[in-house]
Order: C-alpha cells, then structure tokens, then sequence
C-alpha cells in the first residue's frame, strides 16, 4: 500500500510539474506575441509617419498647382465629406467594386479548381487567359466604352474581366500542387462534392489564395478608378478627372485619399474576416 501510495503521489508530482512547464512556456509564447504585435504596429507607424514627412517636404518644394500638401489635402477631404454628394459618389464606386470582385472571384475561382484537376480545359483557357493578362487595361477601357457605353456596365465588365484571370491562375497553380493522396483517399471514402471542396481544395489552397484576394482588391480599385476616370458620369474616378481639368490639386489629392482609405477599409472589413475564417486551422494548431 505504502508503495502504491508513493507512486501515485510520484505521478501527481510529475502531472502538475508538467503543467506549470506548459503555463510558463504559454505565458512566454504569449508575452513574446504581444512583443512582436507592438513591433509591428510600430514599424507601420513609422512607415506613414516617413510617408506624410516626405509628401510635406515635397510640398515645400514644388507648386502647389503641381503637389498639394497634408493639411490642404486633409482639410479638402474633411468639406467634401460634409457634402451629401461625395457619400453618393463614395457609393457608387464602392457598389461597382464589391460587384465586380465578388463576379471575378467566382469565375476565376471555380475556373481555377476545374482546370487544376483538368488539363484540357487548363490548355482550353491558356490562350484567352494569356490574351486578358497582356493587353493594356487602357485598350480594354477602349473597346468596353465602344461595346456598353458610358456607365457603371463597362466599369464592372472591365474589372471582372481584368481580374479574374489572376485569380484564375493563383487558383489552377495551387490545385495542382495538391497531393494526389488525399484525392485517393476521397475516392476511396465517397467524398461528396462538397466534402471535396469544403476538406482539401479550400484548405490547400487558403493561403495563397488570401494573398491573391488582397492583390486582387488592390488592383480592383485602381481599374475603377481608372474606368471611372475614362467613361462614367459618376464615381471617384469621374470626380479626380473633373478635380484634375480644374486645376484643383487639393481635391484631386483628397480624392486619391479616398481612395486609398477605400482599399484600407475592404482590407479590415472584408478581407481580414475572410482570412481569419479560411486559416483557422492555422491559429487552432
């Protein structure tokens, strides 16, 4: 009994030793975290900060009809927002946007998987697809005004047809890559259509394909803004082209602002949940 009772008072000893290990290597991973997210922000600040200096230094030194500087342009951006007008505009270019990243998304994504898993189709697409990712969006811009006219139709079939493509091919890569094991075992087990999307397309590619969203919502601003700049009547672009032909560098600069705070704003609200929801493996583990 005596023995019995040292063994398990040995065992406990050993259990709870082994957990203050995993509390203290926690609390050193958690602290150490912390550290890197202060870094981080810290860096970032700098970074605007030495943005900002040299947009003002810039200033100082060139025309105001050629550079406007910070307090002007934020002063501008703070009248414009003031006018009723400027929240319609704001929101006529951010509908175009979700519209057509939410189109090219699908199309390029689902194009993407079947052409992973099936090569005459990735040799179907490979000329069209090296067709959309050469010609100069300006020459598109062209021939969509001569095909819809001047309105939000052409801008969202500009950008569709200028971004899918890059997902297309993030997509179809990364298929590929795809052990042929797992495709092997879903056979094997009857996975439904969906238990093959939902349990190894999707998490195979999420990472990559998170980078890709963040590219595409990028560049799906500055196309429309540029086809907005080139044949709409209303829209972000439409008023830089308006700022621009009167001469009025301060708003022309509020309106690049805007527009930049805009890719700012679908990262935080749009992108980053996504994010954290295709890589939460990522965080479990």
């Amino acid at each position: 009994m005596a023995l019995l009772a040292s063994k398990q008072s040995l065992a406990k000893r050993d259990q709870a030793a082994s957990v203050k290990v995993k509390q203290e290597e926690f609390k050193q991973g958690k602290f150490s975290t912390v550290i890197d997210n202060k870094t981080t922000l810290l860096a970032k600040g700098l970074g605007i900060t030495s943005v900002i200096l040299l947009w003002q230094l810039l200033s100082m030194e060139l025309s105001e009809l050629i550079l406007a500087s910070p307090v002007q342009t934020l002063t501008r951006l703070i009248e414009l927002c003031q006018q009723s007008d400027f929240w319609l505009v704001l929101l006529t270019s951010l509908k175009r946007l979700l519209l057509a990243l939410s189109v090219a998304s699908f199309i390029g994504f689902c194009l993407g998987i079947i052409a992973g898993r099936r090569a005459w189709l990735k040799a179907f697409l490979s000329p069209i697809r090296w067709l959309l990712m050469s010609v100069p969006p300006v020459i598109v811009v062209l021939l969509a005004m001569l095909w819809f006219g001047m309105g939000s139709s052409m801008v969202v079939f500009i950008t569709v047809l200028l971004l899918s493509p890059t997902i297309y091919v993030n997509t179809q890569k990364n298929i590929e890559q795809i052990d042929n094991q797992y495709l092997e075992l879903a056979h094997v087990y009857h996975f439904s259509l969906w238990q093959r999307f939902s349990q190894i397309y999707i998490p195979a590619i999420a990472a990559p394909l998170c980078a890709t969203l963040v590219i595409v919502c990028c560049s799906g601003v500055r196309i429309v803004v540029l086809a907005e700049v080139l044949g709409a009547h209303q829209g972000i672009g439409y008023q830089l082209a308006n700022a621009s032909s009167n001469f009025d560098t301060s708003e022309l600069y509020a309106w690049v602002l805007v527009s930049l705070l805009l890719v700012a704003i679908l990262e935080l609200v749009l992108l980053r949940p996504v994010q954290n929801y295709l890589l939460r493996w990522k965080r479990a583990s």
